[in-house]
């Protein structure tokens, strides 16, 4: 279960939540606290009532992300104003450009988990091995992560401007045909061009998957061409680094802009066919949900017919009623793995296990999919009492 493992620990790196929960904040604090950052991005705040809110912390991480640097903000609300502008000029047809483009984005988006998880720590690496890891990060994560968001992105725009346009028109256009278009055409044109080398994201592409990166006096040369004009930029280590990160947050923000437009039409949208994403992104947001309700997930244990997840308390509330409150991560964990019988173990925040609830996979399909009501599955879900004092994890 390595893959969940580190899915688990970029929540606790990365989210607010289980801090929150620490500090004393209740599932209802913070579900307000997400709103509040989701909503002035919304010109139909009333909807986000509707959206789980595994869905909707992620996307609050990643605005209180972009958030941080103003150029980024500025570009999260350009790149947002761009769809928005395409919908009033022709509903219908931005609608079927969102729809054309969800199975080549959710393919996009798991490419990225797929280099997430194959990333490795970059600190020991001599020079001439980071450069060759983070361009070929790099060069990955433009091709087949940034290029379709800004394709699609691409034929919003063109739907602005009353371009007659199809999804095959766009996709067979080469990557550098699309970024120079978007860079004369976008009113945030440099989403494209990201400070501060000021340089084409195709330009970075082309360094990455050509190989035209040497090392130079401890320095890594970055050549690339315009036109029949061959251009340097020289790095230092970390700068380099920086390059990477810079791109992921090009993809960070076109990706949310996409999302939060996507969760503020949901009304025009409705019937629209959506596409389920990877595995891995679905646990991910389940973990996420579990995080807002104050608890940490220590363990996922699947074996033969069992899927067994184990979770700790963040906060020092009632144990008994904390571990009755996680017995509802039955049906997720079901709805993950599919196995005849499911476990959940509270572990409080001492690191002492408490609870353990367990219910036939049947009966948490019956509650997934809607055969019977969640509130039938606590008559069927079996509760064990753990009085042992095993210190299992935390303190």
């Amino acid at each position: 279960m390595k893959v969940h493992e580190k899915l688990i620990a970029s929540i606790r790196a990365h989210s607010p939540y289980l801090s929150w929960a620490a500090e004393g904040r209740t599932p209802d604090e913070v579900k307000a606290e997400t709103l509040a950052i989701l909503r002035p991005h919304f010109q139909n705040p009333s909807v986000l009532t509707d959206v789980p809110i595994s869905i909707l912390a992620h996307e609050a991480v990643s605005i209180s992300n972009i958030q941080v640097d103003a150029w980024a903000s500025s570009m999260l609300a350009g790149v947002l104003a761009e769809y928005r502008e395409a919908l009033a000029q022709d509903q219908r047809e931005s609608v079927a450009a969102l729809e054309a483009w969800d199975e080549p984005i959710a393919r996009a988006m798991s490419e990225f988990m797929s280099l997430y998880l194959m990333e490795v720590d970059k600190t020991g690496l001599e020079l001439d091995e980071l450069r060759l890891e983070v361009l070929r990060n790099v060069g990955g994560l433009l091709e087949a992560c940034v290029q379709p968001q800004l394709k699609a992105l691409l034929h919003q725009i063109r739907i602005r401007r009353r371009r007659k346009t199809d999804v095959e028109d766009i996709l067979a256009l080469k990557f550098g045909a699309a970024v120079e278009e978007l860079h004369q055409t976008l009113r945030a044109p440099g989403i494209v061009e990201p400070p501060p080398w000021d340089i084409k994201l195709h330009h970075w592409r082309n360094v990455a998957q050509h190989h035209s990166a040497t090392i130079q006096n401890g320095r890594i040369v970055c050549n690339y061409r315009i036109g029949k004009v061959t251009h340097q930029i020289e790095l230092t280590r970390d700068e380099l680094v920086a390059v990477a990160r810079k791109m992921q947050e090009v993809l960070g923000i076109v990706r949310t802009a996409r999302s939060i437009f996507i969760a503020d039409n949901v009304v025009a949208l409705r019937g629209r066919r959506v596409v389920e994403p990877r595995p891995e992104i679905l646990f991910f947001q389940f973990a996420v949900g579990i995080a807002t309700q104050g608890f940490n997930i220590v363990d996922v244990d699947v074996s033969g017919d069992v899927a067994h997840l184990h979770v700790q308390d963040a906060t020092d509330q009632d144990a008994r009623l904390r571990g009755v409150h996680a017995s509802q991560f039955l049906v997720g964990t079901w709805a993950h793995f599919h196995r005849p019988l499911v476990r959940v173990t509270y572990i409080d925040k001492s690191g002492r296990k408490c609870l353990e609830a367990a219910a036939s996979g049947a009966d948490c399909e019956d509650v997934s999919e809607e055969r019977v009501t969640f509130e039938t599955l606590a008559d069927r879900v079996m509760f064990r009492v753990v009085d042992d004092e095993e210190r299992t994890c935390g303190t």
